[in-house]
């Protein structure tokens, strides 16, 4: 019980950073873990008496449904009133996925970030992890970002709002991540898949180290709402062109370009930035959030 109750604690804590409360469900689901490999999942009616024990401690509060820190009542309001305003929003970017699904070399997209909380802002962005074709993520990074550019739906300068964030492309043969740690493994525990569903289950299944982080991850077997079903015409206009796409030798100058382009930018050089420009993965992160969470997170633990 010591056990499950300091996971508790640690992960209503870790949440309590992204000023998230969580239901006990979601407790349940995205319990983490910072003791060593080996530890055990544990099932709801566990999580749930340990997390009873702990409100009658007084260690934690119950306030609508969701569960969180002593001090943080106002955060259950914020939550639901992200959330009705986040549903809009992904019915927004579900709308967008079916036209991205068309793209030449697009295998898969993914909603992270604050959307995948269904937390956002009203300003806020929508951030993609997106799977292109092996051999093709250069030409693919080019016209993905070249339509929704025209389509008004890419981010970029000052536009933000209600656009396409893209900085994390991978291809269809290297899912697994390469940053296997905490904030990765919440980060795509939580990512809601917008199309080609089977794709995000491989994905799930070359991501199983999320599960030293938290025990009770399993692979999802239910398809959400928000995630778009292929059809034969969607098939068929995305082969044809990528049939076209594919007469040109559009690869090696997209790379080449795209390559010389990251060197010149600034933010590629910034301390602690994480930039990969490789065949494999185009990850472009200047200042990665995964950091300073940990150590917010280990500084309010320490309190």
């Amino acid at each position: 019980m010591y056990r499950l109750s300091k996971d508790i604690l640690d992960t209503v804590t870790y949440y309590d950073v992204f000023d998230y409360p969580l239901s006990a469900f979601e407790i349940w689901k995205h319990l983490l873990t910072l003791q060593e490999e080996g530890v055990r999942p544990s099932s709801y009616l566990e999580v749930y008496a340990a997390l009873r024990h702990e409100i009658a401690r007084g260690t934690l509060l119950e306030d609508r449904g969701f569960y969180g820190l002593r001090g943080r009542e106002g955060l259950s309001v914020l939550r639901i009133r992200k959330e009705k305003l986040s549903a809009a929003k992904l019915r927004r970017i579900k709308q967008l996925a079916r036209f991205i699904r068309l793209f030449p070399y697009v295998r898969f997209a993914g909603a992270t970030g604050s959307l995948s909380l269904k937390y956002g802002d009203i300003g806020s962005d929508w951030d993609l992890f997106v799977v292109l074709r092996a051999g093709k993520i250069w030409t693919g990074r080019f016209i993905m970002t070249g339509i929704l550019l025209l389509m008004g739906k890419w981010r970029h300068g000052r536009k933000v709002r209600n656009r396409a964030c893209l900085n994390y492309f991978v291809t269809d043969e290297s899912l697994e991540i390469g940053t296997q740690d905490l904030f990765s493994a919440h980060e795509y525990r939580f990512m809601i898949p917008l199309f080609n569903y089977p794709l995000f289950q491989k994905f799930e299944l070359k991501n199983r180290w999320i599960a030293r982080f938290k025990p009770n991850f399993s692979l999802s077997e239910i398809r959400p709402i928000w995630c778009v079903g292929e059809s034969r015409q969607s098939f068929l206009i995305r082969r044809t062109l990528e049939s076209v796409a594919d007469t040109f030798p559009l690869e090696r100058l997209c790379a080449q370009w795209q390559k010389s382009k990251i060197g010149r930018n600034p933010k590629t050089r910034w301390e602690g930035s994480y930039i990969e420009a490789t065949d494999r993965a185009l990850i472009f992160l200047p200042r990665p959030r995964g950091p300073r969470v940990y150590e917010e997170f280990k500084r309010r633990l320490s309190v």
